[in-house]
Order: C-alpha cells, then sequence, then structure tokens
C-alpha cells in the first residue's frame, strides 16, 4: 500500500512498476516482449501514468502484460494488452477507491481514443484496468 505521508511527485511524474514474478500469487510478473514497445502501445502507459490519480501516490503497477489465452478473449497473448493495477489506490473504502480508478479509467479512454478498450474489473483484492488495443 502507499505509504501513509504523501511523497512529492516526481517532476517526471508516476513511477510504472511492472510486477516480478515474487510479488505474484502465480508465481509469474508482468511477462513483456519487443512486441510491448510499439508505439501504439507504449501510449497506453504514457497516458494512463499521466491520468495517475493522486491517490495512487508515486507508483503505477502494471500487473500483466502477455499470458497464455484463457477462456475469455483478450489481447494479451498477442501483446496488445496492459492490465494496470487499482488495489493501491488510497480511498476510505471500496466505492471510493473504485470510483476513483473509474475516473481514471474514463480520462485513459478519452485520451487514447476508439481504438483502444479500457474495462475496469476485478474485486476489492484484484481490482484493475484492464486496457487493449482492438481496432
Amino acid at each position: 500500500m502507499v505509504s501513509a505521508t504523501p511523497e512529492i511527485r516526481s517532476r517526471h511524474g508516476v513511477r510504472i512498476i511492472f510486477k516480478r514474478d515474487e510479488e505474484s500469487n502465480v508465481n509469474r510478473g508482468a511477462v513483456l516482449y519487443r512486441a510491448h514497445f510499439r508505439p501504439e502501445l507504449t501510449s497506453i502507459l504514457y497516458w494512463a501514468a499521466f491520468h495517475a490519480p493522486e491517490e495512487l501516490g508515486n507508483e503505477m503497477w502494471v500487473t500483466e502484460a502477455w499470458r497464455n489465452i484463457r477462456e475469455t478473449r483478450d489481447l494479451h497473448e498477442e501483446c496488445r494488452a496492459f492490465d494496470i493495477d487499482c488495489t493501491r489506490i488510497e480511498a476510505e473504502d471500496f466505492q471510493k477507491k473504485y470510483d476513483i480508478a473509474r475516473m481514471w479509467g474514463i480520462f485513459l479512454q478519452e485520451e487514447i481514443g476508439p481504438d483502444y478498450q479500457v474495462i475496469l474489473h476485478g474485486g476489492q483484492e484484484s481490482l484493475h484496468l484492464h486496457v487493449e488495443l482492438d481496432p
């Protein structure tokens, strides 16, 4: 969690942290490949960091990039999606945390445009923004 003592944000913005294997309950951190660094994908991270809410503190965590395909269709397997953690948002209760994350998603969607999907989902332990390039 974010420290109770607020830190001043760097002039460079929030730090973007990629989850490591040790920090995962499935023993696999955020896996990135060269394809994740295409301009149309790095813009997701740029604008997510730009619009990161103050309540997030100074760190924005990317918890998922590439992963094997699941039962539901998403673009992680094609290296066209990121999951951005929202559980670290400091708020009085889950509803306020959810509302802050929802507004973050709205700002991000407005910035990156209609070729992307921004979906907020998960519960108290897994709330995150799933963002994918899906023109």
